[in-house]
């Protein structure tokens, strides 16, 4: 492939930087000869992007110019984030005086996120993006949900604006549950997302114990909408398909059923400002089909294999000069979510209504100073949850060996940890350091899966920090 001589002057290299680097590392699509090269330097110089000076020099040179490969795209941007982070965490299982030896530490570095992606504009209002993280690890979810974790896409995602009326999205993206699942990853107060967001929206834990999977990404249809006589209201709806994936899937066994399940999301807010106070609220609700089946063993029990889970999610957000707070409250209805008799051979299926709570406090020194606190609760509500990943990368405490079933991974039914942090800013949220400790218990060990409790603890002890850089 034949190319300019030298690099294009710094002007025109900023213009096009993300142009480049994303088609170089994604498309590895080039201006392959220098015909083509001289018809791009005639375009920037007419459209007064370079001089014809600096047109005759890069004429000359070796640098490459990278093009999207059609034509009618009209801007492409370049976008991505790496998170380099270190965890130091201890889990002590206070339910176990007898037993000397406590689940190992966690003690280890480790690349957080690795975002890269592109966005561009067709022109007249449409658009689209791919973000992919190349940083996430396999995540374990029960079946028919697995599937669902085994891409690292972010966001896959058709757009196109109608003024300011809103946008319609098409394709994979987080829905409008949980503010703070939605507050991007770049600019997080905390090192970590809470124990409560954790639970309501990590990928699914099965279906009657564990994480419930309920918000983060959906394949769908999306409406962000404004109503521009309203200034600050804002509302949402969306149709997608019922599981956390980027399709639904089928399964034509004998004696189960098609995970073929809709999911329907609404969202309605005001912001607004009073002199130097800020305030922000709004519900957010979901009602998604499939979102708690399981293959097979509800069917063959009696019970519906399409189980449903219902939300809703009230919150509001505060500034005043400096200080900001954000709290909001997460609940679900889990059908048949949860095993209310002693064993599973006996169990009768029940459901659950556990809900959350986040309250984040946080506070401006200057402009690059800044202090954060978290405090969240998590009541399951008997279906339970392990320490990890909802504290990720705690370790799990263990059922007492002997019992039934031994030497798995203890579930406890409540929670609550509380977080404080600094955060330090060298380039705004672009450059920045975060590091703080959180103590997080988790109690009323469950000690069978039939959901009897013995009132003991664990506690998690936690230092985590972590330094990001956004493009």
């Amino acid at each position: 492939m034949q190319s300019f001589k030298s690099i294009l002057p710094a002007r025109a290299t900023r213009r096009f930087a993300g142009a480049a680097v994303f088609a170089a590392a994604l498309t590895l699509a080039a201006a392959p000869a220098h015909a083509q090269d001289k018809a791009i330097l005639d375009l920037l110089v007419k459209r007064g992007v370079i001089t014809q000076a600096e047109a005759d020099d890069a004429a000359k040179s070796e640098a490459v110019i990278v093009t999207p490969k059609e034509a009618a795209v009209k801007k492409l941007q370049l976008e991505g984030m790496l998170q380099v982070q270190y965890d130091w965490l201890t889990t002590q299982d206070k339910s176990l005086p007898a037993k000397t030896i406590q689940p190992p530490s966690t003690n280890q570095f480790q690349i957080r996120r690795a975002y890269l992606g592109a966005i561009a504009d067709l022109g007249n209002g449409w658009g689209g993006e791919i973000l992919f993280d190349f940083a996430a690890g396999p995540q374990t979810s029960a079946a028919p949900q697995a599937q669902s974790t085994q891409n690292n896409f972010e966001k896959l995602i058709i757009t196109k604006k109608f003024g300011d009326y809103g946008s319609a999205i098409f394709g994979f993206q987080k829905v409008n549950w949980d503010q703070e699942e939605n507050t991007p990853s770049s600019q997080l107060k905390t090192v970590e997302r809470s124990i409560a967001t954790n639970y309501f929206d990590s990928p699914w834990g099965g279906s009657t114990t564990g994480r419930l999977g309920f918000g983060n990404r959906h394949t769908g249809v999306f409406w962000n909408g404004l109503v521009p006589s309203i200034n600050g209201f804002y509302y949402g709806f969306a149709l997608t398909n019922g599981i956390q994936s980027t399709t639904n899937f089928g399964n034509t066994a004998a004696g189960t059923a098609n995970y073929n399940e809709f999911a329907g999301w609404a969202n309605l807010g005001y912001s607004g400002k009073w002199g130097n106070f800020g305030y922000k609220f709004g519900v957010n609700a979901g009602y998604a089909g499939d979102a708690n089946s399981v293959s097979g063993l509800p069917l063959l029990l009696g019970y519906n294999q399409n189980n449903a889970i219902f939300g809703y999610n009230p919150y509001a957000t505060f500034t005043y000069d400096n200080f900001a707070l954000a709290v909001e409250f997460l609940q679900a209805k889990v059908q048949n979510g949860r095993v209310s008799g002693p064993t599973a051979a006996t169990s009768i299926y029940s459901d659950a209504a556990p809900y959350g709570i986040n309250v984040t406090p946080s506070y401006k020194i200057n402009s690059q100073w800044e202090i954060a606190a978290k405090y969240s609760l998590l009541a399951t509500n008997g279906r339970g949850t392990t320490i990890n990943p909802v504290d990720r990368n705690a370790q799990n405490t263990f059922i007492i060996p002997g019992q039934v079933p031994a030497n798995t991974a203890s579930n406890f039914d409540n929670a609550w940890s509380a977080y404080l942090g600094v955060n330090y800013y060298f380039i705004g949220y672009n450059v920045k350091v975060s590091a703080g400790y959180e103590f997080t218990q988790f109690t009323s060990r469950q000690t069978i899966t039939g959901g009897n409790w013995n009132g003991a603890r664990a506690d998690v002890n936690g230092f985590r920090t972590q330094l990001q850089v956004v493009f």
